[in-house]
């Protein structure tokens, strides 16, 4: 599996970082958005590569923004998973260690994430989708890491740029 920081260039009209990052021959990805992308993640490399004087000073110039993803926002996508043609497959909250609350419900569906967070408050840490057509592993982690399984088709792909995009822009870069 590999993992990717999602990241996002809020100044539009600037050089893209990314030309940045070819210099540096930094394994990145970019979503259909170029301002919307995700540079391969260990959090060591990534420490490294902000500790960079020239790279953090481009970083911040460009308006650089992390995405962090909260409970509405995990809820929202869940919801809209299909048109990622992709279908979660487990959920795991902060404050759940033991993964108990779930097993509560007969079948685990955005409606019964939905009812863990209101109920007890919780924060979801991380969900774990399947593609449809290869059945490849995407996890989606609070920080803003995804990672994915090597061996997704060309259309699991660009549904992958596109789910990366619209957790960077929301969904409007979508067409529902």
């Amino acid at each position: 599996m590999q993992f990717y920081k999602i990241l996002r260039q809020r100044k539009i009209n600037e050089d893209t970082f990314c030309n940045l990052l070819d210099i540096q021959n930094y394994d990145y990805i970019t979503g259909n958005n170029k301002n919307s992308f995700a540079i391969k993640y260990n959090p060591d490399n990534y420490n490294q590569l902000l500790n960079n004087n020239r790279i953090f000073k481009e970083y911040s110039s460009r308006a650089i923004q992390q995405l962090f993803v909260t409970n509405q926002k995990f809820l929202a996508i869940l919801n809209f998973s299909e048109i990622f043609n992709m279908s979660m497959v487990s959920c795991l909250f902060v404050e759940d260690e033991e993964n108990m609350y779930l097993e509560e419900y007969e079948e685990l569906s955005v409606e019964s994430v939905e009812d863990v967070v209101n109920r007890y408050g919780f924060n979801i840490k991380e969900v774990t989708y399947k593609t449809y057509d290869s059945k490849r592993t995407i996890v989606l982690q609070k920080n803003g890491v995804i990672g994915f399984d090597n061996g997704l088709t060309e259309t699991e792909y660009q549904k992958l740029l596109n789910f990366i995009d619209t957790l960077n822009f929301g969904l409007r870069v979508i067409d529902v």
